[in-house]
């Protein structure tokens, strides 16, 4: 999988898991300033992206994640 289709499935699951429109989400969106920073929503993305890639994000690792880009770093590398 490329890094923009995992991208791609990274803004689609911080639209679903923050409510917000994945039209305004970017690979340099700040996770906690612009989408929020309740643990079910986090803890709902983790879910997400650990049915969807098969990599686990421990909750305690996924609040030191910046941006959505950090995320997909991650991903690409634990894959």
């Amino acid at each position: 999988m490329s890094r923009e289709e995992v991208l791609a499935k990274m803004i689609e699951f911080a639209a679903m898991a923050f409510r917000k429109d994945a039209a305004g989400i970017k690979e340099d969106t700040n996770i906690a300033e612009e989408l929020g920073v309740s643990s079910q929503q986090r803890v709902a993305m983790s879910a997400d992206i650990e049915n969807e890639f098969d990599v686990m994000i421990p909750v305690a690792r996924f609040g030191k994640f910046i941006t959505i880009g950090d995320l997909v770093d991650y991903v690409m590398e634990e894959m």
